[in-house]
Protein backbone atom coordinates (compact mmCIF):
# COMPACT_ATOMS: atom_id res chain seq x y z
CA UNK A 1 0.00 0.00 0.00
CA UNK A 2 1.53 3.47 -0.77
CA UNK A 3 2.46 5.93 1.93
CA UNK A 4 -0.26 8.46 2.40
CA UNK A 5 2.33 11.57 2.70
CA UNK A 6 6.28 11.27 2.93
CA UNK A 7 8.77 13.64 4.58
CA UNK A 8 12.35 14.76 3.90
CA UNK A 9 14.73 17.43 5.36
CA UNK A 10 15.23 20.31 3.14
CA UNK A 11 16.98 23.43 2.72
CA UNK A 12 15.58 26.82 1.27
CA UNK A 13 17.12 27.64 -2.53
CA UNK A 14 18.20 31.06 -1.27
CA UNK A 15 20.13 32.05 1.91
CA UNK A 16 20.27 34.72 4.46
CA UNK A 17 23.44 35.74 6.03
CA UNK A 18 23.35 32.83 8.14
CA UNK A 19 22.59 30.26 5.81
CA UNK A 20 20.09 28.42 4.42
CA UNK A 21 16.64 27.83 6.58
CA UNK A 22 16.21 24.07 7.42
CA UNK A 23 12.30 22.87 6.17
CA UNK A 24 10.49 19.75 6.82
CA UNK A 25 9.07 19.03 3.68
CA UNK A 26 5.77 17.13 4.00
CA UNK A 27 4.54 15.24 0.28
CA UNK A 28 0.72 14.62 0.37
CA UNK A 29 -0.09 11.86 -1.78
CA UNK A 30 -2.38 13.18 -4.85
CA UNK A 31 -2.24 16.31 -2.57
CA UNK A 32 0.35 19.49 -1.96
CA UNK A 33 3.74 19.54 -0.35
CA UNK A 34 4.13 22.06 2.44
CA UNK A 35 7.30 22.74 3.97
CA UNK A 36 7.47 23.12 8.27
CA UNK A 37 10.36 25.29 9.26
CA UNK A 38 12.36 23.96 12.09
CA UNK A 39 12.39 25.90 15.21
CA UNK A 40 14.70 25.79 18.34
CA UNK A 41 12.98 26.88 21.54
CA UNK A 42 15.89 28.43 23.51
CA UNK A 43 14.72 30.52 26.97
CA UNK A 44 11.24 30.38 25.36
CA UNK A 45 12.36 32.24 22.25
CA UNK A 46 11.37 30.35 18.72
CA UNK A 47 15.15 30.61 16.97
CA UNK A 48 15.14 28.93 13.50
CA UNK A 49 17.70 26.74 12.03
CA UNK A 50 19.99 27.88 8.93
CA UNK A 51 22.88 25.82 7.67
CA UNK A 52 25.53 26.40 4.84
CA UNK A 53 25.12 24.43 1.79
CA UNK A 54 28.60 23.46 2.41
CA UNK A 55 27.47 22.08 6.20
CA UNK A 56 24.87 19.80 4.71
CA UNK A 57 24.57 16.31 3.13
CA UNK A 58 21.66 14.22 2.74
CA UNK A 59 19.85 15.72 5.61
CA UNK A 60 22.46 15.67 7.97
CA UNK A 61 24.96 18.72 8.90
CA UNK A 62 28.49 18.10 8.86
CA UNK A 63 30.14 21.01 10.17
CA UNK A 64 29.93 24.83 10.84
CA UNK A 65 29.46 26.17 14.39
CA UNK A 66 26.34 26.61 15.57
CA UNK A 67 24.38 27.53 19.40
CA UNK A 68 24.97 23.87 19.68
CA UNK A 69 26.74 21.14 19.01
CA UNK A 70 25.81 19.51 15.47
CA UNK A 71 24.98 16.49 17.27
CA UNK A 72 22.14 18.10 19.71
CA UNK A 73 21.38 19.86 16.23
CA UNK A 74 21.25 16.47 14.45
CA UNK A 75 18.77 15.36 16.71
CA UNK A 76 16.84 18.47 17.01
CA UNK A 77 16.33 17.59 13.07
CA UNK A 78 15.29 14.20 13.91
CA UNK A 79 12.75 15.09 16.92
CA UNK A 80 11.15 17.67 14.24
CA UNK A 81 10.85 15.49 11.83
CA UNK A 82 9.27 13.11 13.79
CA UNK A 83 6.78 15.46 15.32
CA UNK A 84 5.71 16.74 12.33
CA UNK A 85 4.84 12.87 11.05
CA UNK A 86 2.93 12.58 14.00
CA UNK A 87 0.86 15.99 13.71
CA UNK A 88 0.47 14.95 10.26
CA UNK A 89 -1.43 11.39 11.38
CA UNK A 90 -3.19 12.95 13.42
CA UNK A 91 -4.79 15.34 11.28
CA UNK A 92 -5.68 12.78 8.99
CA UNK A 93 -6.99 10.54 11.61
CA UNK A 94 -9.11 12.98 13.09
CA UNK A 95 -9.99 14.06 9.69
CA UNK A 96 -9.43 17.83 10.19
CA UNK A 97 -8.24 19.99 6.86
CA UNK A 98 -4.46 19.75 6.40
CA UNK A 99 -2.23 22.77 5.30
CA UNK A 100 0.66 24.37 7.02
CA UNK A 101 -0.81 26.04 10.10
CA UNK A 102 -2.10 23.26 11.15
CA UNK A 103 0.79 21.22 10.98
CA UNK A 104 3.17 23.65 12.60
CA UNK A 105 0.88 24.20 15.42
CA UNK A 106 0.38 20.52 16.04
CA UNK A 107 4.32 20.16 15.36
CA UNK A 108 5.33 22.62 18.15
CA UNK A 109 1.93 22.36 20.20
CA UNK A 110 4.38 21.19 23.28
CA UNK A 111 6.54 24.82 22.71
CA UNK A 112 3.48 27.07 22.28
CA UNK A 113 1.55 26.39 24.99
CA UNK A 114 4.62 27.03 27.27
CA UNK A 115 5.30 30.04 25.93
CA UNK A 116 1.40 30.95 26.53
CA UNK A 117 1.90 29.51 30.02
CA UNK A 118 4.82 31.46 30.51
CA UNK A 119 3.32 34.69 29.22
CA UNK A 120 0.18 34.42 31.01
CA UNK A 121 2.70 34.29 34.31
CA UNK A 122 4.46 36.47 34.24
CA UNK A 123 2.04 39.16 33.08
CA UNK A 124 0.30 38.01 36.39
CA UNK A 125 -2.88 36.17 34.93
CA UNK A 126 -3.88 32.83 37.12
CA UNK A 127 -3.93 30.14 35.33
CA UNK A 128 -5.83 27.57 37.68
CA UNK A 129 -7.36 23.94 37.06
CA UNK A 130 -10.74 25.01 36.27
CA UNK A 131 -9.33 25.09 32.58
CA UNK A 132 -6.33 22.62 32.84
CA UNK A 133 -4.42 26.11 34.43
CA UNK A 134 -0.94 25.64 35.77
CA UNK A 135 -1.96 26.29 39.53
CA UNK A 136 -4.26 24.96 41.45
CA UNK A 137 -5.02 28.22 43.52
CA UNK A 138 -3.97 31.51 44.21
CA UNK A 139 -1.99 30.59 47.00
CA UNK A 140 -0.11 28.20 44.80
CA UNK A 141 0.58 30.72 42.67
CA UNK A 142 2.17 33.40 44.73
CA UNK A 143 4.43 30.28 46.37
CA UNK A 144 5.00 29.92 43.04
CA UNK A 145 6.19 33.32 42.10
CA UNK A 146 7.97 34.06 45.23
CA UNK A 147 10.02 31.05 45.42
CA UNK A 148 11.45 31.25 41.81
CA UNK A 149 14.66 32.22 40.87
CA UNK A 150 13.88 33.25 37.18
CA UNK A 151 14.69 36.87 36.28
CA UNK A 152 11.88 36.65 34.56
CA UNK A 153 9.35 37.31 36.94
CA UNK A 154 11.23 39.76 38.58
CA UNK A 155 8.90 42.41 36.93
CA UNK A 156 5.64 40.32 38.26
CA UNK A 157 7.70 40.28 42.05
CA UNK A 158 7.93 43.98 42.41
CA UNK A 159 4.58 44.78 41.40
CA UNK A 160 3.08 42.17 43.75
CA UNK A 161 5.76 42.78 46.24
CA UNK A 162 7.54 40.00 46.55
CA UNK A 163 11.05 40.79 45.38
CA UNK A 164 14.31 41.00 47.77
CA UNK A 165 17.21 42.54 46.35
CA UNK A 166 20.26 40.40 46.99
CA UNK A 167 21.96 40.02 43.37
CA UNK A 168 24.60 42.53 42.22
CA UNK A 169 22.35 44.12 39.27
CA UNK A 170 19.27 44.51 41.39
CA UNK A 171 21.51 47.21 42.86
CA UNK A 172 22.84 48.26 39.40
CA UNK A 173 20.17 50.86 38.09
CA UNK A 174 20.63 52.75 41.66
CA UNK A 175 24.18 52.45 41.64
CA UNK A 176 24.11 54.45 37.75
CA UNK A 177 21.49 56.94 38.72
CA UNK A 178 22.91 57.52 42.48
CA UNK A 179 26.58 57.55 42.29
CA UNK A 180 28.12 57.03 38.98
CA UNK A 181 27.91 58.49 35.73
CA UNK A 182 26.08 56.89 32.61
CA UNK A 183 28.92 56.03 30.60
CA UNK A 184 29.68 53.75 34.03
CA UNK A 185 26.81 51.58 32.55
CA UNK A 186 28.49 49.46 29.72
CA UNK A 187 28.98 46.53 31.46
CA UNK A 188 25.26 45.50 32.42
CA UNK A 189 25.07 43.50 29.81
CA UNK A 190 28.07 41.74 29.92
CA UNK A 191 27.37 40.39 33.24
CA UNK A 192 23.82 39.41 32.47
CA UNK A 193 24.72 37.52 29.41
CA UNK A 194 26.94 36.25 31.67
CA UNK A 195 24.62 35.60 34.35
CA UNK A 196 22.07 33.86 32.07
CA UNK A 197 24.81 31.69 30.41
CA UNK A 198 26.54 30.11 33.37
CA UNK A 199 24.22 30.45 35.99
CA UNK A 200 26.86 32.16 38.50
CA UNK A 201 24.64 34.64 39.83
CA UNK A 202 26.87 36.92 41.97
CA UNK A 203 25.10 37.64 45.31
CA UNK A 204 25.81 41.52 46.84
CA UNK A 205 27.59 39.43 49.89
CA UNK A 206 29.70 37.30 47.33
CA UNK A 207 31.21 40.34 45.36
CA UNK A 208 34.39 39.72 45.39
CA UNK A 209 37.61 39.26 43.29
CA UNK A 210 36.98 35.48 42.78
CA UNK A 211 34.03 36.41 41.08
CA UNK A 212 34.78 39.02 39.11
CA UNK A 213 38.36 36.58 37.59
CA UNK A 214 35.74 33.97 36.67
CA UNK A 215 33.31 36.70 34.65
CA UNK A 216 35.95 38.60 32.95
CA UNK A 217 37.94 34.87 31.92
CA UNK A 218 34.33 33.99 30.66
CA UNK A 219 34.74 37.79 29.06
CA UNK A 220 37.88 37.09 27.23
CA UNK A 221 37.69 33.59 26.36
CA UNK A 222 34.00 33.97 24.68
CA UNK A 223 33.75 37.67 23.79
CA UNK A 224 30.44 39.04 22.36
CA UNK A 225 27.74 39.32 19.96
CA UNK A 226 25.69 42.09 18.78
CA UNK A 227 23.52 39.01 17.42
CA UNK A 228 20.09 37.48 19.49
CA UNK A 229 20.97 34.11 19.01
CA UNK A 230 24.71 34.98 20.19
CA UNK A 231 26.34 33.76 17.13
CA UNK A 232 29.43 35.61 14.91
CA UNK A 233 31.16 36.50 18.41
CA UNK A 234 33.53 38.81 18.14
CA UNK A 235 37.01 39.37 20.65
CA UNK A 236 36.73 42.14 23.50
CA UNK A 237 39.59 45.13 23.36
CA UNK A 238 41.94 45.78 25.92
CA UNK A 239 40.37 48.98 26.59
CA UNK A 240 37.28 47.63 26.80
CA UNK A 241 38.21 45.05 29.34
CA UNK A 242 39.80 47.66 31.69
CA UNK A 243 36.96 49.90 31.33
CA UNK A 244 34.74 47.17 32.38
CA UNK A 245 37.05 46.26 35.32
CA UNK A 246 37.36 49.69 36.57
CA UNK A 247 33.86 50.23 36.56
CA UNK A 248 32.97 47.36 38.53
CA UNK A 249 35.45 48.01 40.82
CA UNK A 250 33.81 51.77 41.40
CA UNK A 251 30.28 49.52 42.19
CA UNK A 252 32.46 47.71 44.75
CA UNK A 253 33.15 51.10 46.22
CA UNK A 254 29.40 51.83 45.95
CA UNK A 255 28.50 48.62 48.00
CA UNK A 256 31.06 48.93 50.48
CA UNK A 257 31.12 53.05 51.93
CA UNK A 258 27.54 53.96 50.04
CA UNK A 259 24.83 50.88 50.87
CA UNK A 260 27.92 49.28 53.56
CA UNK A 261 26.60 45.90 52.06
CA UNK A 262 29.47 44.25 51.68
CA UNK A 263 31.94 44.71 54.90
CA UNK A 264 35.71 44.20 53.06
CA UNK A 265 37.26 45.36 49.88
CA UNK A 266 38.19 41.99 48.77
CA UNK A 267 37.13 43.25 45.17
CA UNK A 268 39.88 45.60 44.99
CA UNK A 269 42.00 42.40 44.95
CA UNK A 270 41.32 41.75 41.60
CA UNK A 271 43.69 42.50 38.77
CA UNK A 272 43.87 41.76 34.88
CA UNK A 273 47.54 42.02 34.96
CA UNK A 274 50.25 39.35 37.08
CA UNK A 275 53.89 39.53 36.84
CA UNK A 276 53.96 36.19 35.50
CA UNK A 277 52.21 35.96 31.76
CA UNK A 278 50.44 32.59 32.84
CA UNK A 279 48.40 33.72 35.68
CA UNK A 280 47.29 37.26 34.04
CA UNK A 281 44.04 37.67 31.96
CA UNK A 282 45.86 40.00 29.77
CA UNK A 283 49.01 39.05 27.94
CA UNK A 284 50.37 42.38 27.32
CA UNK A 285 50.32 46.38 27.93
CA UNK A 286 48.64 48.15 25.59
CA UNK A 287 49.89 51.88 24.70
CA UNK A 288 48.04 54.98 25.58
CA UNK A 289 45.88 56.93 22.22
CA UNK A 290 47.86 54.12 19.86
CA UNK A 291 44.55 54.35 17.83
CA UNK A 292 43.88 57.89 18.63
CA UNK A 293 44.06 59.47 14.89
CA UNK A 294 43.23 62.94 13.59
CA UNK A 295 43.50 64.59 10.34
CA UNK A 296 46.49 66.77 9.97
CA UNK A 297 45.79 70.93 9.67
CA UNK A 298 46.85 70.24 5.28
CA UNK A 299 43.95 67.66 5.35
CA UNK A 300 41.69 69.18 7.44
CA UNK A 301 41.36 72.19 5.38
CA UNK A 302 41.49 70.10 2.31
CA UNK A 303 38.49 68.60 3.08
CA UNK A 304 36.98 71.99 4.37
CA UNK A 305 37.08 73.23 1.45
CA UNK A 306 36.34 70.59 -1.33
CA UNK A 307 33.06 70.38 -2.93
CA UNK A 308 30.60 68.29 -3.21
CA UNK A 309 27.89 67.43 -5.36
CA UNK A 310 25.88 65.14 -2.87
CA UNK A 311 24.77 67.82 -0.77
CA UNK A 312 24.26 65.50 2.24
CA UNK A 313 27.53 65.00 2.04
CA UNK A 314 28.53 68.61 2.29
CA UNK A 315 26.32 68.62 4.94
CA UNK A 316 27.86 66.17 6.78
CA UNK A 317 31.23 67.63 6.04
CA UNK A 318 29.85 70.94 7.71
CA UNK A 319 28.93 68.99 10.41
CA UNK A 320 32.25 67.70 11.63
CA UNK A 321 33.96 70.46 10.90
CA UNK A 322 31.51 72.54 13.17
CA UNK A 323 32.05 69.93 16.02
CA UNK A 324 35.47 70.37 15.59
CA UNK A 325 36.00 73.85 15.83
CA UNK A 326 33.30 74.40 18.88
CA UNK A 327 35.62 72.57 21.00
CA UNK A 328 36.36 68.97 19.43
CA UNK A 329 33.00 68.07 21.01
CA UNK A 330 31.33 64.79 21.89
CA UNK A 331 28.61 63.43 20.64
CA UNK A 332 26.46 63.83 22.87
CA UNK A 333 26.80 67.31 23.90
CA UNK A 334 27.21 68.31 20.10
CA UNK A 335 23.71 66.62 19.18
CA UNK A 336 22.12 68.29 22.36
CA UNK A 337 23.05 71.90 20.85
CA UNK A 338 20.64 74.35 19.51
CA UNK A 339 20.00 78.27 18.91
CA UNK A 340 19.24 78.81 22.36
CA UNK A 341 23.40 77.69 23.18
CA UNK A 342 24.51 81.08 21.14
CA UNK A 343 25.20 84.53 22.33
CA UNK A 344 26.93 87.28 20.65
CA UNK A 345 29.03 89.97 22.82
CA UNK A 346 31.42 92.42 21.63
CA UNK A 347 34.08 89.27 21.36
CA UNK A 348 32.17 87.51 19.10
CA UNK A 349 30.30 84.37 19.26
CA UNK A 350 30.12 82.06 22.08
CA UNK A 351 28.81 78.87 22.59
CA UNK A 352 27.74 77.89 26.01
CA UNK A 353 27.03 73.99 27.06
CA UNK A 354 27.25 71.38 29.77
CA UNK A 355 29.45 68.69 29.03
CA UNK A 356 27.31 65.47 29.27
CA UNK A 357 30.47 63.05 30.63
CA UNK A 358 31.54 65.48 33.17
CA UNK A 359 28.72 67.87 33.92
CA UNK A 360 31.18 70.53 33.67
CA UNK A 361 29.99 73.84 32.31
CA UNK A 362 31.89 75.35 29.06
CA UNK A 363 31.87 78.60 27.71
CA UNK A 364 34.06 79.03 24.05
CA UNK A 365 34.41 81.93 21.71
CA UNK A 366 34.00 79.88 18.43
CA UNK A 367 36.37 80.34 15.37
CA UNK A 368 34.71 82.82 12.93
CA UNK A 369 37.39 81.47 10.72
CA UNK A 370 35.58 78.22 10.03
CA UNK A 371 32.36 78.54 11.05
CA UNK A 372 31.07 82.07 10.05
CA UNK A 373 30.66 80.95 6.56
CA UNK A 374 28.69 77.18 7.71
CA UNK A 375 26.70 79.22 10.27
CA UNK A 376 25.82 81.74 7.15
CA UNK A 377 25.36 78.70 4.91
CA UNK A 378 22.33 77.34 7.16
CA UNK A 379 19.70 79.17 8.49
CA UNK A 380 19.34 76.61 11.57
CA UNK A 381 22.37 73.79 11.26
CA UNK A 382 21.26 71.95 13.96
CA UNK A 383 17.07 71.33 12.97
CA UNK A 384 18.80 69.64 9.48
CA UNK A 385 21.87 67.63 11.37
CA UNK A 386 21.71 64.30 10.02
CA UNK A 387 20.88 61.17 12.08
CA UNK A 388 23.24 59.75 14.81
CA UNK A 389 23.13 56.80 13.27
CA UNK A 390 24.28 57.89 9.77
CA UNK A 391 26.34 60.47 10.85
CA UNK A 392 29.22 58.30 10.77
CA UNK A 393 28.44 56.28 8.05
CA UNK A 394 27.80 59.34 5.38
CA UNK A 395 31.05 61.08 6.89
CA UNK A 396 33.07 57.69 5.57
CA UNK A 397 31.48 58.40 2.63
CA UNK A 398 32.54 61.95 2.75
CA UNK A 399 35.87 61.20 2.98
CA UNK A 400 36.03 58.65 0.33
CA UNK A 401 34.76 61.06 -2.06
CA UNK A 402 37.34 64.10 -0.99
CA UNK A 403 40.14 61.19 -1.31
CA UNK A 404 41.03 61.40 2.34
CA UNK A 405 43.29 57.72 1.83
CA UNK A 406 46.56 58.23 3.76
CA UNK A 407 46.65 54.78 5.61
CA UNK A 408 46.89 55.03 9.69
CA UNK A 409 48.91 52.21 11.55
CA UNK A 410 45.97 50.54 13.70
CA UNK A 411 46.89 48.08 16.83
CA UNK A 412 44.26 45.67 17.58
CA UNK A 413 44.28 45.51 20.95
CA UNK A 414 42.55 41.97 21.53
CA UNK A 415 42.05 40.43 24.53
CA UNK A 416 42.49 37.10 23.13
CA UNK A 417 46.12 38.05 21.92
CA UNK A 418 49.46 37.61 23.62
CA UNK A 419 50.88 40.46 20.94
CA UNK A 420 49.35 43.75 19.42
CA UNK A 421 47.82 42.74 15.83
CA UNK A 422 49.25 45.81 13.16
CA UNK A 423 46.61 46.96 10.19
CA UNK A 424 47.14 49.87 7.77
CA UNK A 425 43.59 51.22 7.20
CA UNK A 426 42.81 54.38 4.88
CA UNK A 427 41.26 57.46 7.01
CA UNK A 428 37.95 57.10 5.18
CA UNK A 429 37.41 53.55 6.78
CA UNK A 430 38.09 54.43 10.12
CA UNK A 431 37.23 58.33 10.58
CA UNK A 432 34.15 58.79 12.59
CA UNK A 433 32.44 61.80 14.58
CA UNK A 434 34.95 60.60 17.38
CA UNK A 435 37.87 61.93 16.04
CA UNK A 436 36.45 65.64 15.70
CA UNK A 437 37.85 65.86 19.21
CA UNK A 438 41.21 64.81 18.30
CA UNK A 439 41.46 66.85 15.26
CA UNK A 440 40.80 69.58 17.99
CA UNK A 441 43.14 68.93 20.05
CA UNK A 442 46.00 67.41 16.93
CA UNK A 443 45.46 70.98 14.78
CA UNK A 444 46.01 73.37 17.97
CA UNK A 445 49.05 71.39 18.61
CA UNK A 446 50.51 71.12 15.49
CA UNK A 447 50.46 75.08 15.41
CA UNK A 448 51.92 75.29 18.41
CA UNK A 449 49.98 76.32 21.23
CA UNK A 450 50.59 76.33 25.05
CA UNK A 451 48.46 72.58 26.66
CA UNK A 452 46.90 74.89 28.94
CA UNK A 453 44.79 76.87 26.53
CA UNK A 454 44.11 73.50 24.67
CA UNK A 455 43.04 72.31 27.15
CA UNK A 456 40.76 74.54 27.99
CA UNK A 457 38.99 75.35 24.44
CA UNK A 458 38.25 71.59 24.35
CA UNK A 459 37.42 70.88 28.54
CA UNK A 460 40.01 68.16 29.07
CA UNK A 461 41.12 67.68 32.72
CA UNK A 462 44.78 66.17 31.89
CA UNK A 463 46.85 66.72 29.45
CA UNK A 464 47.89 63.11 28.52
CA UNK A 465 45.91 63.47 24.78
CA UNK A 466 47.27 66.37 24.24
CA UNK A 467 51.00 65.53 24.86
CA UNK A 468 50.14 62.61 22.81
CA UNK A 469 49.75 65.24 20.00
CA UNK A 470 52.55 66.88 20.68
CA UNK A 471 54.61 64.21 20.40
CA UNK A 472 52.97 63.67 16.99
CA UNK A 473 53.64 66.98 15.72
CA UNK A 474 57.33 67.36 16.87
CA UNK A 475 58.26 70.53 16.25
CA UNK A 476 60.14 73.90 17.84
CA UNK A 477 57.69 76.36 18.31
CA UNK A 478 59.24 80.08 17.98
CA UNK A 479 56.27 82.60 18.77
CA UNK A 480 52.55 82.27 19.31
CA UNK A 481 50.45 82.43 16.39
CA UNK A 482 47.92 85.01 16.53
CA UNK A 483 44.99 83.18 14.91
CA UNK A 484 44.48 79.73 12.97
CA UNK A 485 42.11 80.37 9.90
CA UNK A 486 41.53 77.89 6.87
CA UNK A 487 44.50 77.84 3.87
CA UNK A 488 43.33 77.37 0.12
CA UNK A 489 44.36 73.40 -0.53
CA UNK A 490 43.70 72.09 -4.42
CA UNK A 491 45.93 69.18 -3.39
CA UNK A 492 46.70 66.59 -0.88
Amino acid sequence: MAKVFTTLRWLRPYASKSGHQVFIRVRIRKGSDFNIPVYDYINHEKLPISVKKEHWNKGYIIGGTYHKSIREINSLLSKVENDVKFAVKELLDKNVQINQENIINLTYINEINALENERRIASGELIVDEQDGAFASQTEFIDFISESEDPRYDKLKKSMGLYEKKYILDYWDNFITEYAPDSYNSPRYAIKEYIDKTDDNCKVVDFSSPWLYRFFEHLIKEGYSFKKDGTDRQPYSIPTIAKYAKHLKTFGDYLFYELKLIDNQDYKRFTLYKKKSKQSLIKYRPKSFINTHALYKREFDYFYGFKFEDKKLGLVRDMFVLQVWLGGLREKDFYRLSEQNFHKDSQGIKVWFNQHKTDDEVLNTINQNYLKPILNKYPNIFKEFIKVHQYNILLKKAAFVAGLNRTLMFKGEQVDLKEAKIEWIEIFKRISNNWARNCAVSILAELGYPDDRIAKFTGHKDLDMINHYKSVHKKDVKSMLEEVKPERVRKL
